[in-house]
């Protein structure tokens, strides 16, 4: 079940729309930007990182001003260049931060934590929002009555790490851009604590980097030559086992933060 709760025209061929709609385990609200530019429903997925929200593509604010002023010129060009946007907050993010007490979500990978509660928080973070991703597809091509629609994704930071999870698992993925990943985490880290096979196993499962090979569509990796969770061995290892033809992979002299 969906419900539109805010509508606005914000120009004579844009329309923001806030949406609510019943995801895997909870309410998902998420900004939904109708464009009349041209006739064709194209769309892009916008997906935050760590700790941000649906409103850093949007309303740039500190303390990751920097960062959401990035993120608010992708979404002002996509919209000038005739995109449909999807942008949803992760499960425990934005809107979603009741659903771990208030608690500020960056805490809870493994890098951060060496509790066991948040390690299997974190897995849920990323398991959920995958599922809840597809579930919004879902409604839209109900909503429009097009089943063949097809879906962009631009992610930065976990944004990207959940794009390549959507990339290796729905079909209506079109192509991928993700924005310093952090592949190789938290399997990275899992070396570091006595935790349950289970949970070592879920967090395997999250990882980037076992994905790889797994990359259904067109993936374009834009990185950081000074990003504190790659090294450049680890992001050419992955851009090797991607068998998708059309990769290309670029690097910023920047850290996590790339430039505007």
């Amino acid at each position: 079940m969906a419900n539109i709760v805010q509508s606005q025209q914000i120009d004579s061929v844009t329309v923001f729309e806030k949406i609510t709609i019943n995801g895997f385990d909870s309410k998902i609200p998420f900004y939904h930007f109708i464009n009349k530019r041209i006739n064709t429903k194209n769309y892009i997925i916008l997906l935050h990182g760590l700790g941000g929200s649906k409103k850093d593509w949007v309303y740039p604010s500190k303390p990751y001003l920097e960062w959401s002023e990035n993120l608010k010129t992708i979404k002002d060009s996509l919209i000038s260049l005739g995109y449909n946007l999807i942008i949803p907050d992760a499960k425990y993010h934005g809107e979603r931060s009741y659903e771990l007490d208030f608690r500020p979500a960056e805490k809870l990978p493994p890098m951060l934590s060496k509790n066991e509660a948040d390690a299997k928080h974190f897995e849920t973070l990323m398991t959920s929002t995958v599922k809840d991703i597809r579930i919004i597809i879902d409604y839209l091509q109900f909503r429009f009555e097009n089943p063949d629609l097809k879906f962009g994704v631009i992610g930065y930071s976990m944004g990207g790490a959940l794009a390549i999870l959507l990339n290796a698992t729905d079909n209506r993925i079109s192509c991928i851009v993700v924005c310093v990943p952090p592949l190789n985490h938290p399997e990275k880290e899992l070396k570091e604590f006595n935790w349950s096979k289970q949970l070592t196993k879920e967090l395997s499962d999250v990882t980037p980097s076992n994905y790889s090979i797994f990359q259904k569509s067109p993936i374009l990796l834009l990185m950081g030559k000074k990003d504190f969770f790659y090294t450049e061995k680890e992001v050419s290892s992955f851009f090797k086992n991607v068998p998708e033809t059309k990769k290309e992979l670029i690097y910023f002299d920047s850290g996590h933060v790339l430039p505007n």
